[in-house]
């Protein structure tokens, strides 16, 4: 596979160029988060590689013209959590444990023993989780994994109400107006800044989400095919009933709990994809989501 970019070669050239997506760090410049038009990250088969940006990234498989291209032109980021034993779990999960049982010291290799709830940390929920007879993660399919992405930034408003509140569909419809349109088969992704309190006892504290109805619309209307938040869930506190978890996975679709690093994700224009192990009938299991950004 030929890589182009980011100091890479193919076929005798490179691109020193880095992005500015580092993928390790959070990105709280909100000025980055612009853009109505969805042009930009491509997700394609088949046709000739372009020229990329200095900052971008583009890798493609190896033959004649027929081959995979995936181009970012804005780069590449992680948006996972660092899993540990101080990751923050939902009250009432399992404790995590991590255990080294051989080092390359002593063995030659390193391995560790992990046990943890399939929910801890950045993970991805399967309608099984809460629907009885959906599917498990082992019975979604590799395209349901890949979206486009429209992040909603609502982080000056709770500076200005506080945490304690819903997202109506009249509020999405306010943000579409200022920020575009959401497009189908998207994963609406809720932007709070909680990303970086993981790990602390403030992770706990009250958030907001998605309000059931406004879940309802989004998957009925605009034909999104998942949710993503960097909080527990997508369901605020004031949400006893987690509504617009369940409305997401009674249609279909998935949830991605505890994102990181949202501040280098454009609004509209980048990809993301989110690959979980296929545990046998499970509910959910770990992801470290990938960002190809447009721009």
């Amino acid at each position: 596979m030929d890589s182009i970019c980011n100091g890479r070669t193919i076929d005798g050239h490179v691109d020193r160029g880095r992005s500015h997506h580092d993928g390790n760090g959070s990105d709280n410049d909100a000025s980055k988060q612009k853009g109505t038009g969805f042009g930009g990250a491509q997700l394609r088969h088949g046709g000739r590689s372009g020229r990329c940006g200095r900052r971008g990234f583009k890798v493609r498989g190896t033959g004649g013209a027929d081959v995979a291209t995936l181009s970012c032109p804005g780069g590449v980021s992680r948006l996972g959590q660092v899993l540990d034993e101080n990751a923050s779990i939902f009250p009432g999960d399992p404790e995590t444990s991590i255990e080294i049982v051989a080092t390359v010291e002593n063995d030659g290799y390193l391995v560790e023993a992990i046990s943890m709830a399939s929910h801890t940390g950045t993970h991805l929920d399967a309608p099984g989780h809460f629907i009885e007879g959906g599917r498990t993660v082992d019975q979604l399919t590799a395209e349901e994994l890949v979206w486009s992405a429209y992040v909603i930034d609502v982080r000056a408003r709770m500076a200005e109400e506080g945490n304690d509140f819903q997202l109506s569909s009249d509020d999405i419809h306010a943000y579409q107006r200022e920020h575009g349109v959401i497009p189908p088969g998207s994963i609406v992704i809720l932007y709070t800044g909680f990303g970086e309190l993981f790990g602390t006892p403030a992770y706990e504290d009250t958030i907001p989400g998605f309000a059931g109805e406004a879940v309802e619309h989004l998957f009925v209307e605009h034909g999104i095919k998942a949710l993503g938040t960097d909080t527990f869930g997508p369901d605020a506190t004031s949400d006893e009933n987690f509504d617009a978890t369940y409305t997401a996975l009674v249609n279909d679709g998935v949830v991605i709990p505890g994102m990181r690093n949202l501040g280098s994700l454009n609004v509209t224009g980048d990809i993301v994809m989110a690959s979980p192990v296929q545990l046998r009938a499970g509910s959910a299991f770990q992801v470290d989501p990938l960002a190809c950004h447009g721009r």
